[in-house]
């Protein structure tokens, strides 16, 4: 048995993940495919659009097998421990061959070098990172002139082709996947993605980014609004049919119930909640929170009474060496409570935690059982609380977000 992993938000699916799926099974013959899938909340430091059921229920409709959830203190996190979490959780079943990812060019070998200097930095990539953060630049972007000078000093390599290269959200993560992978048996395999960048608002094309198919969510979920409040005759929401664009037919469908019921949450949806968090922690400071540096932390007490929304603080406090990203996540981890020694406790202690497989995948779920070196979580209230307390909490929030009355004690596992 073949069995290929994915680590992904999924938020939502669209094209480009249904293509993505399908040349996993094209290239590497994969009997089985498992995804390790964000909760409620994502990368970005931002609720998901829609729940992390319904995600489930798109990715399972689509081609994957099973999916299983990425703890939300990894979830939320940079690149890097993003990538380790997902990379932890793969691991921990026991059954998985290879991690496929979606890379803008596919250089694999160069992939694994770059992760190599991340892996074991040499002290003249060191030396030329902290000198670039010194002098004000971001991290991210100091980490990718830093590399650019190591590799163009010992590699006679060309310096646009290396920037182009790791300037790349989604090579990025695969610098940071093959990072982690060395410390494992699971092979890194890249898939060409098609379409759009990454950042990419343009929604014409069938393979859109994530980013364009929420801007139109945002304006198909106003515009259902609008027919509601309007009209008597709500069953014109069935014709906005430009989601079927942008996403195979049953997860637009999917989502277009969640339209009009009203289960979006835009990422300003926390506002309030994180209002109360910031003004309950101001006295104490936010210096405990993953990610929060004292600087950070003493901005954000600073400028506290200037706070009007949550995407318009991380616009308030960004600046040329934080960026909103950063920011977000910040900001979202003291939301959550997601502090720094929780990293550590997850990579101590994990689990996998089933959020839902297909019908069809009961040879998998048969090995899985068998061959896991972590718990296996199937129902919430059968799990030691101190594992997924993190996870129980972001997903209490967010039913509150997505006016959806779903808590993890009530909720089954997605079988599609």
């Amino acid at each position: 048995m073949k069995v290929a992993g994915v680590i992904t938000e999924y938020n939502p699916f669209h094209n480009g993940h249904k293509y993505q799926l399908e040349q996993i099974k094209r290239q590497t013959s994969a009997d089985y495919i498992i995804v390790v899938m964000s909760g409620d909340f994502v990368q970005r430091g931002e609720p998901a659009i829609i729940d992390k059921y319904e995600r489930t229920r798109m990715a399972l409709l689509s081609g994957a097998d099973l999916v299983l959830e990425l703890p939300s203190v990894f979830a939320t996190a940079s690149a890097e421990f993003f990538a380790g979490g997902g990379v932890s959780v793969l691991k921990n079943t026991g059954v998985v061959d290879m991690l496929c990812y979606g890379v803008e060019s596919v250089d694999h070998e160069l992939t694994k070098l770059v992760a190599g200097v991340l892996k074991n930095p040499p002290a003249e990539y060191s030396a030329s990172l902290a000198r670039l953060i010194q002098g004000g630049m971001s991290f991210p972007v100091a980490r990718s002139r830093a590399l650019c000078e190591y590799f163009q000093d010992n590699y006679d390599s060309s310096l646009e082709k290396l920037d182009a290269f790791i300037a790349s959200p989604n090579n990025i993560l695969a610098i940071e996947y093959e990072k982690a992978l060395m410390d494992c048996d699971i092979t890194g395999f890249p898939i060409q993605r098609v379409g759009e960048g990454y950042h990419s608002t343009d929604s014409t094309s069938e393979f859109s980014s994530a980013t364009a198919v929420r801007g139109v969510i945002s304006t198909v979920y106003n515009t259902a609004n609008h027919l509601t409040v309007n009209s008597s005759n709500t069953s014109q929401l069935g014709n906005l049919t430009v989601l079927n664009t942008l996403m195979p037919a049953d997860c637009a469908k999917i989502l277009t119930h969640c339209i009009s019921n009203g289960h979006i949450v835009f990422p300003d949806a926390i506002s309030d909640l994180l209002y109360y968090r910031l003004i309950s922690e101001r006295n104490v400071g936010y210096e405990k929170y993953a990610d929060c540096t004292k600087e950070l932390s003493a901005k954000i007490f600073k400028n506290i009474y200037k706070y009007e929304s949550f995407t318009q603080f991380c616009n308030l406090l960004k600046s040329k060496n934080l960026t909103y990203t950063r920011i977000s996540r910040v900001l979202t981890h003291i939301l959550l409570g997601i502090e720094n020694d929780d990293f550590n406790i997850c990579m101590d202690n994990p689990y996998l935690r089933i959020l839902g497989f297909k019908k069809s995948s009961g040879a998998l779920m048969h090995l899985l059982k068998k061959e896991a070196s972590a718990p296996l979580i199937t129902k919430v209230a059968d799990a030691p609380y101190e594992l997924i307390s993190k996870d129980i909490f972001a997903a209490d929030l967010y039913g509150r977000l997505c006016h959806s009355n779903y808590n993890e004690f009530t909720h089954g596992i997605v079988i599609a």
